[in-house]
């Protein structure tokens, strides 16, 4: 009961109800390989919002150099609801890629599609022209652009925000984003001249404190990206960089600093005429200790700003002190207790108190109750339940609790996400089915976070 449980990928039953998680058209295309590209196939999958007459910018998701190329790896980016509920918010697309390097030397991909003028650019480029004529949004192909990338994705992004800052409304550097192409060449983030159009462009490096020396990331993933933090910091660029305490390479929680702090350069930096962007204040942000971890307002801060990360706003700087800073003792113990699923159902735990599912940082507020909750009878004693939920930009989809009759039956989780923050399950439906149903039960469902939950309105089934 209190373990959670996968939400189902479709629904068992026809209920005549739109899902209220489908907030929007996804549209796909291939671009196939020519003689300069070094990768079989680029495939690319993108999700516009119902009811936006113009896109005013695109999400980049790009994945990094892992992962099977027989899956939907990177293309479910644009498949997660809760970076949906941020593009919804700004009238923006989420585009999703894969690039598949099979057979193709040499094999690691790093050394292929992700470096930019290998014919990932290029192809990158073409999808938005093809995938605007699909979706009849022909602006796809001049829009600015969110660059994210993970891993060697953050290499690839970084090298496309340099190539191309004034369509870069801003960057996130998640475990990568030194751009060490070839260890045969200089590395041209830390050698060339600094462009005045780069230092405007607001980035943010994730990084994994743990990667530390002798560690397989440890160049890659920490080192070089912190090297080409300091030498743009130093030069006045309006960067941030966030080492997430007890990480290594994969994170899950990365997206609770990054979603917020998108929320406001967006907000800033988004004009009615979305080709143009608006320049930021440096004045108006805050700054961050790397070391001591102390923030405060640009005009307060008692340290060397060059040495420290610039943020946007308040809340994005309490938000990134939390993710740095070492979980306490207790915290530590409670995790590992609470997520061990197999020691909650030795023990028969029938209820997990809501500080059992912490994360790194914490939200600020419950998430909604669910509404529009129904209870169909589809036997003797099984009923199914369907509700409705909008995900929102500080929870996403949270878990759910369902009760019968005032009692815990199940919990469910939300869209959970891997160490690189793709959903596990790109396709949900809200829907649970209880086997145990009596005669006359109701029914309610409740959504709920690490601060409490808000519980929909009971709903009785009759005999």
């Amino acid at each position: 009961m209190s373990v959670p449980q996968p939400l189902p990928e479709q629904s068992a039953i026809s209920t005549g109800q739109k899902n209220s998680l489908e907030r929007g058209i996804y549209y796909e295309t291939s671009v196939p390989i020519t003689d300069t590209a070094n990768h079989i196939l680029a495939n690319y999958r993108i999700w516009i919002p119902n009811g936006v007459e113009t896109v005013r910018g695109v999400i980049v998701r790009q994945h990094g150099c892992g992962g099977d190329d027989a899956t939907d790896m990177g293309l479910v980016y644009a498949n997660d609801l809760h970076w949906q509920a941020l593009a919804i918010k700004h009238q923006l697309a989420i585009l999703g890629t894969k690039y598949q390097t099979v057979g193709i030397p040499p094999a690691d991909p790093c050394d292929s599609w992700a470096v930019i003028d290998r014919g990932s650019e290029n192809a990158f480029l073409k999808s938005l022209h093809v995938l605007g004529q699909k979706s009849r949004h022909p602006e796809l192909g001049e829009t600015p652009w969110v660059l994210w990338g993970y891993s060697g994705g953050a290499d690839w992004a970084v090298q496309m925000s340099h190539k191309y800052p004034d369509r870069t409304i801003a960057l996130i550097a998640m475990r990568g984003g030194g751009a060490n192409i070839s260890l045969s060449e200089p590395n041209k983030l830390l050698a060339s001249d600094i462009s005045p159009n780069v230092l405007g462009m607001p980035v943010l490096y994730a990084l994994g404190a743990d990667e530390a020396v002798g560690t397989f990331y440890f160049s890659d993933g920490l080192d070089l990206p912190r090297q080409v933090f300091s030498r743009f910091r130093k030069a006045g660029a309006l960067w941030g960089l966030a080492l997430e305490a007890d990480m290594g390479h994969g994170s899950t929680d990365t997206r609770l600093i990054a979603i917020p702090y998108l929320d406001s350069i967006l907000t800033t930096r988004l004009t009615k005429d979305s080709q143009k962007l608006r320049q930021l204040e440096a004045s108006q942000g805050w700054l961050a200790n790397p070391d001591t971890h102390e923030i405060a307002p640009v005009s307060k801060y008692k340290g060397d700003p060059l040495h420290a990360a610039w943020l946007p706003n308040e809340e994005t700087a309490y938000k990134w002190q939390a993710y740095v800073s070492n979980p306490n003792l207790f915290e530590k113990i409670r995790y590992r207790i609470c997520s061990n699923k197999a020691l909650v159902s030795l023990l028969g735990v029938p209820y997990l108190h809501e500080s059992c599912y912490p994360d790194r940082v914490s939200p600020t507020r419950k998430p909604d109750a669910p509404t529009d909750l129904h209870v169909t009878r589809v036997g003797t004693t099984e009923v199914v339940l369907n509700w409705d939920f909008v995900p929102d930009l500080e929870n996403g989809l949270p878990k759910f609790r369902v009760y019968r009759n005032n009692t815990l039956i199940a919990t469910l989780q939300g869209q959970e996400r891997d160490g690189g923050d793709a959903p596990i399950y790109p396709h949900v439906v809200l829907e649970f089915r209880d086997k145990a149903a009596g005669e006359n039960a109701s029914y309610a469902v409740s959504a709920f976070n690490s601060l409490g939950e808000n519980i929909s309105q009971s709903v009785s089934i009759l005999p």
